[in-house]
């Protein structure tokens, strides 16, 4: 078995769009790992009790206990992980939610609502 060269975090609280997404990094980068995880709560806990850190943080803004743009703003504090970019994925997209992510310094944002983007998101980053 191949080793993984490069490792995402996946932060999405819908089982389908979790399946989608990992399905579709195997067809983009098999030599990717992805980690997912349903909130920024469970992200955060991830990242320091398993000493993750992913080259990349992929993440919703819409999940229950903590949301995209909180998580963000607690990555953004701490220096062990201010480094990783974070891509949001989501379908609250707006000119506001644009605003405040790249405020909160995520690396972009980009709207689920159009369809085939996820492979292109994913060749770019990965």
């Amino acid at each position: 078995m191949a080793s993984k060269t490069k490792s995402c975090l996946l932060i999405e609280s819908d089982p389908e769009d979790q399946e989608f997404f990992l399905n579709t990094i195997s067809d983009v980068a098999s030599d990717v790992g992805c980690y997912a995880v349903s909130d920024g709560e469970e992200a955060l806990f991830t990242l320091f009790k398993e000493d993750f850190k992913p080259d990349y943080i992929f993440t919703a803004l819409t999940m229950p206990r903590m949301n995209g743009l909180e998580f963000i703003k607690v990555l953004k504090g701490i220096e062990k992980f201010r480094h990783i970019p974070v891509i949001v994925y989501t379908f609250a997209y707006s000119e506001d939610h644009i605003h405040k992510v790249t405020k909160l310094g995520a690396t972009a944002i980009y709207s689920k609502a159009r369809m085939g983007v996820l492979k292109d998101i994913l060749k770019k980053y990965l």
